[in-house]
């Protein structure tokens, strides 16, 4: 949802980052990776108790991950398999994430339980938005996109929220998820 509403103006301020990763020869794939290494270095951060600098981090990692394809599209370089290593590394970076809010915020097997439904509802989510795609099906509905779960788990993370949070967005998230399987559904 965020990425409807802000995509065009996150791409306008980007567009020095962007020149500038062109002046210096970067390649979208090459920033994949970096945007995956300094989110690994803030969930360690987060893990080690350094709650401010670790979230600091995981979005400054977030964002130099979100310039691929912008830099790609700038640079005419888009490829499926450039896509491919994009989806790749969103996921483990995403799964590192919920990995310590799971490791480090949890107190009991329910609490546990739901991460591994957030965890699975994360990777469907993605899931049923690129089915749609090969199938011509535009599916980017829903609350918890990709944005959405990674500033939820730093922001939960980060003000050490009631678990009670967690049970209210694996609602949402399931909500999206079942969302996106209908509308593929419906256009099958």
């Amino acid at each position: 949802m965020l990425e409807k509403y802000l995509k065009e103006h996150s791409e306008k301020f980007a567009s020095p980052f962007i020149k500038f990763c062109i002046f210096i020869g970067i390649k979208p794939n090459v920033l994949s990776i970096i945007g995956l290494l300094v989110v690994t270095l803030g969930c360690y951060l987060l893990f080690i108790d350094l709650k401010t600098l670790g979230a600091i981090v995981i979005f400054l990692g977030s964002a130099i991950d979100g310039l691929d394809g912008p830099l790609a599209r700038k640079t005419n370089t888009m490829s499926d398999k450039g896509a491919l290593i994009d989806s790749f590394i969103d996921r483990i970076g995403e799964l590192f994430i919920w990995s310590v809010v799971a490791i480090k915020f949890t107190e009991s097997d329910i609490h546990l339980f739901f991460i591994f439904l957030v965890l699975s509802g994360s990777t469907l989510v993605p899931y049923l938005r690129a089915r749609g795609e090969t199938l011509g099906i535009d599916n980017k509905v829903g609350l918890a996109a990709r944005p959405e779960r990674v500033i939820f788990a730093v922001i939960y993370m980060l003000f050490s929220l009631p678990f009670t949070a967690v049970y209210i967005f694996t609602l949402i998230l399931w909500t999206t998820v079942y969302q996106r399987f209908i509308i593929l559904y419906k256009n099958l």
